[in-house]
C-alpha cells in the first residue's frame, strides 16, 4: 500500500514535497532500504565504522569508559576489527548501576541535541536509569517508521493503543482517550487516520466491550493482557471485529498465545489475522523488527550491534541458544557498550525474503525469568499454561494467572478466578504443572483479587522471586 507522505507546498500534493524535518527521515528510511540487502560483510564494515566513533568518543569523555577500553588494548584511531570488538569486556546491568553517573558523557559532538533520560522496568529489582540524545530517539523513530512500512499498514486506518494512559484520572473518567492520528513519529511524515488510546487499569471485560464497540484495524498490547483479553473473549462469546493486526511490545510472545490470537479472531472470509511483535528496551531503542514477508525477526543492524553468545563469550551458531548482548550505535550520552541485556536469544539462517539483516529465530525469554532447579541449575519454565488453558471450564474461571518461584524447591501459582475452582480442577493445575516443571518443585495454588501490573504496564506471567525478591522484600 503506498502512503502519499504530507507536502509542505500548498497545491503539491503529487509528488509531495516534505517538510525538512519529514525530509530528514525520509533520507535515512531510504538509506535502509539499500542496508537492510547488504552483503553481511559490508553491513559489519559500516557497524564498526559507527562503533569507532562511539568508542573513541567514550574513551575521550565518558570517566568509566577510559581505564576499561585502555585495559582492553583499545587504542583510539586503531581501526576496530572483529577480534579488538570481542577483547572488549561486558557489561552488565549491576556495573550499570555501579558505575552510575561515570557512565555519563561530559560532553556531546555537535548536533547530537538534548538530553533526555528513561527509567528501565524494575521487575529484576535493578532499575536502570538511561539518558539519550535526541540524535539517539531520531534513529529510534526511523525504525519504527521502517516498521510501519515494512507491514504496509493503512495509515488512513484507526491504532489502537492498550497501555497505561497517565493524562487521565481513572477516577473522573473513562479508559478511551481520542486523539487525531498514530502519535509517534509517523504523522510528522504522513496523514494518518485516529489512534485510540485505552487505559489498561479499566477492567478486562470493558477493555474487550470497547475493543469490539470502536472496531480498531490494528491493535497493540501486552502479551499478558492480550492472554487476558482471550480470556474474557471465549468466556463471553464476545470477539473483535475488523481487526487486521495485534501487534505485542513489552514482553516475550509466546509462540502459543501467538496460535491462539490467530485461532480465536480471525474472521471467515478474511486474511487470517497477522500477530506481530517488538523487540525493542529504554537503553537500547528498537533491536528486532518483524519481516514482512517471512516468520522471522530481523535484528535493527542500522541502530544496534547485537551478539548472541555463549557462557565462556564466544559467538553463538546459527540455532545455537545463549545470551543477548547489545551495542547502541548513536548513544553517545551514555554509552552502553556490549551490553548484557538480560535476554536469551537464538540466531537463525538468512531470511528468504532477501533482507541480509541477521535472523532472530527465537527469543526464549528474559535471563532473570529462568527457574532454578534444586541442584542449581536454572532453565526456561515451561510449566504447562497450554494444556491447562485447552480445558474450557477453566479458560471461563480463569481471569488472570502469575507463576512465582518462591523458594528453591517450591512454586507457587497465583490465580484471579471469577468462580471458586473444583477440587478436581485444582488438581489437573498442581499436576500438569508439577510435571511440566520437571517434578522438582512443589506447586501451590494461591488466590488473589488481583495480580498488579508494573507501573509501566509490563506484567510477567513468570517470575523468579527466590534469586531476585520484589523490592522491599
Amino acid at each position: 500500500m503506498f502512503n502519499l507522505p504530507h507536502s509542505s507546498i500548498p497545491g503539491a500534493m503529487f509528488p509531495a514535497v516534505p517538510a525538512q524535518a519529514a525530509a530528514t527521515m525520509l533520507a535515512v528510511l531510504h538509506q535502509f532500504r539499500f542496508t537492510e540487502r547488504l552483503p553481511p560483510t559490508e553491513l559489519q564494515a559500516l557497524q564498526f565504522r559507527q562503533l569507532s566513533e562511539l568508542l573513541a568518543h567514550a574513551y575521550r569523555s565518558v570517566p568509566y569508559y577510559g581505564p576499561v577500553l585502555r585495559a582492553a588494548g583499545y587504542r583510539p584511531g586503531v581501526p576496530l576489527t572483529a577480534e579488538s570488538w570481542a577483547r572488549l569486556p561486558i557489561l552488565a546491568r549491576v556495573q550499570v548501576q555501579e558505575a552510575g553517573t561515570r557512565l555519563h558523557a561530559r560532553d556531546l559532538p555537535a548536533g547530537h541535541g538534548a538530553v533526555a533520560v528513561g527509567v528501565t522496568s524494575s521487575s529484576s529489582g535493578r532499575p536502570v536509569s538511561a539518558r539519550k540524545t535526541a540524535l539517539f530517539q531520531f534513529y529510534w523513530q526511523c525504525l519504527v517508521v521502517r516498521d510501519h512500512e515494512w507491514q504496509a499498514r493503512d495509515f488512513s486506518a484507526t491504532l489502537m493503543s492498550i497501555v497505561r494512559d497517565n493524562q487521565r484520572d481513572p477516577a473522573k473518567q473513562g479508559p478511551l482517550r481520542r486523539l487525531p492520528n498514530w502519535g509517534g513519529p509517523l504523522p510528522a511524515i504522513y496523514p494518518t487516520g485516529p489512534g485510540l488510546f485505552l487505559d489498561y487499569r479499566a477492567p478486562v471485560a470493558e477493555l474487550l466491550a470497547i475493543i469490539i464497540q470502536e472496531r480498531p484495524p490494528y491493535l497493540i498490547t501486552f502479551p499478558s493482557l492480550l492472554r487476558e483479553l482471550l480470556h474474557e473473549s471465549h468466556a463471553s462469546g464476545l470477539r473483535p471485529q475488523g481487526l487486521r493486526e495485534v501487534r505485542s511490545f513489552g514482553e516475550t510472545l509466546a509462540p502459543d498465545l501467538r496460535d491462539r490470537t490467530v485461532a480465536a479472531w480471525s474472521e471467515a472470509g478474511h486474511p487470517p489475522l497477522r500477530v506481530t511483535d517488538a523487540y525493542s528496551s529504554v537503553e537500547i531503542g528498537v533491536i528486532a523488527s518483524p519481516c514482512p514477508e517471512q516468520n522471522a525477526m530481523h535484528v535493527q543492524s542500522e541502530g544496534v550491534h547485537l551478539e548472541i553468545l555463549r557462557p565462556d563469550g564466544t559467538p553463538c551458531a546459527i540455532g545455537e541458544e545463549g545470551r543477548v548482548v547489545v551495542t547502541s550505535l548513536h548513544n553517545f550520552a551514555m554509552p552502553l557498550i556490549r551490553y548484557d541485556i538480560t535476554d536469551r536469544a537464538i540466531f537463525g539462517p538468512p531470511c528468504a525474503c532477501g533482507r541480509t539483516l541477521p535472523v532472530l529465530a527465537a527469543l526464549p525469554g528474559r535471563a532473570r525469568d529462568m527457574v532454578t532447579l534444586p541442584d542449581g541449575r536454572r532453565q526456561f519454565p515451561f510449566y504447562g499454561h497450554p494444556i491447562i488453558m485447552k480445558v474450557d471450564s477453566l479458560i471461563g474461571a480463569i481471569v488472570q494467572h502469575q507463576v512465582a518461584q518462591t523458594a528453591l524447591d517450591e512454586v507457587e501459582f497465583r490465580l484471579v478466578v471469577r468462580r471458586p475452582l473444583t477440587a478436581e480442577e485444582e488438581k489437573f493445575i498442581i499436576d500438569t504443572a508439577t510435571t511440566s516443571l520437571g517434578g522438582a518443585h512443589r506447586v501451590r495454588l494461591v488466590y488473589r483479587t488481583e495480580i498488579p501490573r508494573q507501573p509501566s504496564g509490563k506484567f510477567a506471567e513468570f517470575t523468579n522471586e527466590y534469586e531476585n525478591p520484589p523490592v522491599g522484600k
